[in-house]
Formats: C-alpha cells, structure tokens, sequence
C-alpha cells in the first residue's frame, strides 16, 4: 500500500471525497451477506420486502452516483475501475437478491447472489490496495467464507472466487 506522502494533492482530494462513497458500497455488501446469512438460517423475512434490502439500495444508488462523479486522477484510475467494476458485480448481487430471496424451497440456490457478492467484496479488496485510506475485512474469514472444498467445486463451475 501506498503511504498520503506519495500521493499528489488531487489524488488526495479524491481520496478524501470518494471514501463515504467506498464504504457505503462495503456496507452494502455486508447487508447483503446478512440477508444470506438469515435465508440460510431459514428466517422467514429474508425476502426481497427485507427493510434492510430497501437500505441496501439506497445506499447503493448513493454510492454510484458519488463514485460517477468523482473527479479522477490518473493516479486514481485503476482505484476507480476497481470501484465501478464492483458496482456492476453489486447490482447484480442486488437484482438477484430482490428475485431469489424469500423462496421458500430448501434447496435454492445462493450463488446467484453470492457469487456476484463476492466478485464485488473482490474488487473492492483491489479498489483498496490500490490507494492509502481505505480499509477492509478479509471477506474469507466473515460468513459466507467456504469451505476448500465448496470453492473447489464452485470453481469448476466457473465461479469467481
């Protein structure tokens, strides 16, 4: 990781600016995870109504839109790529949460929120080596970390890990 001495005054301005916005979309994917969390428990409010679903949104969509207009910087460009890439993995986590959540069979299957998710918390991860001041927990040690061998064979199914 790279120390504020070495970064030019925009970049840290950027810094500054775009950091709400970093982890309101890390909040979101810890809500998320949450809601997969009370779905594999078998809680029935884990639905696409969940309150914290709607919150989720709204976050997200305040993110974006404060990510979009960032002023960048070359410095900050692979920051920001990083960032828009986990947008589009996020909104694909939330579109597939507000259509599979809530089902009520037993075997239905999470991956099409979770692997989404986890390509997102990725890019994020990446998003925050890329620049000083943004911080993460490692999303292999939370609750939706796998086992060996659930990623062995997820991967060969083609899932991000």
């Amino acid at each position: 990781m790279t120390d504020m001495s070495q970064i030019d005054d925009q970049t840290a301005a950027y810094v500054i600016d775009i950091g709400g916005y970093f982890e309101d979309l890390r909040l979101v994917t810890a809500q998320l995870a949450g809601l997969l969390v009370l779905a594999a428990a078998g809680a029935n409010d884990a639905a696409p109504d969940h309150p914290l679903l709607a919150t989720a949104e709204q976050l997200f969509h305040d993110a974006v839109d404060g990510i979009r207009h960032a002023r960048v910087t070359p410095r900050a460009r692979q920051h920001h790529d990083c960032l828009l890439a986990a947008i589009a993995a996020v909104r694909q986590a939330l579109d597939a949460a507000h259509t599979d959540l809530g089902r009520q069979s037993a075997h239905v299957d999470r991956d099409p929120i979770l692997t989404p998710l986890r390509a997102g918390y990725a890019h994020l991860q990446r998003a925050a080596d890329a620049l000083p001041g943004f911080e993460m927990i490692a999303f292999d040690r939370g609750c939706c970390a796998r086992s060996e061998s659930s990623v062995t064979s997820s991967t060969d199914r083609g899932v991000v890990r």
